[in-house]
């Protein structure tokens, strides 16, 4: 019962403290899960935002598959309501006091001043996650072409992916 208690402690501090959304959440998360708790290697890791990308839902929901790991079913339902709780309760609160505010110097300059560390904790997020998943240089090449794709051509990005499952497809074989 002790696991139980210390994933919804941690998924209710990534929760509470994970501002900007689920990419901004994963540099806390990963620090929790990997480095502090040790319940998944940095590759399970990866594999597990890997599967909340692919739900039709946040990056949070990664979360169920963490305390499904750690936990069993208990451990995801724990998981789950934990990092979930937090923006329920600030959507609740933004519902009934942001529309009140949203004009204020105040409120704008508060955002304006959250927008560069969500940027920063993205930035660092990627880094992080795909610092163990490349392992030659062609793969550099590849996430150098698709950032630039991405910023400066505005490619789709099912167009990037495709392509770049394809590069990563044929230099399997060539390689």
């Amino acid at each position: 019962m002790l696991i139980v208690y210390q994933l919804a402690h941690s998924f209710l501090k990534v929760g509470f403290f994970g501002f900007g959304g689920g990419f901004a959440m994963i540099p806390l998360m990963q620090r929790m899960v990997v480095h502090q708790n040790n319940w998944l290697s940095a590759s399970q890791f990866a594999a597990a935002i890997a599967l909340g990308q692919v739900t039709p839902g946040p990056v949070a929901i990664s979360a169920t598959f963490i305390g499904y790991k750690v936990a069993g079913l208990t451990g995801a339902v724990v998981a789950t309501v934990a990092i979930f709780t937090p923006s329920l309760l600030v959507m609740y609160l933004i519902e009934k006091f942001y529309l009140k505010v949203r004009e204020k110097e105040i409120t704008q300059a508060v955002l304006h001043g959250i927008l560069p560390v969500v940027v920063v904790l993205m930035l660092q997020a990627a880094i992080s996650l795909g610092r163990p998943t490349v392992h030659s240089f062609w793969q550099i090449l590849v996430i150098v072409m698709v950032a630039a794709l991405a910023i400066t051509r505005k490619v789709s990005y099912g167009l990037l992916v495709a392509g770049s499952t394809a590069v990563g497809a044929l230099m399997s074989f060539w390689l």
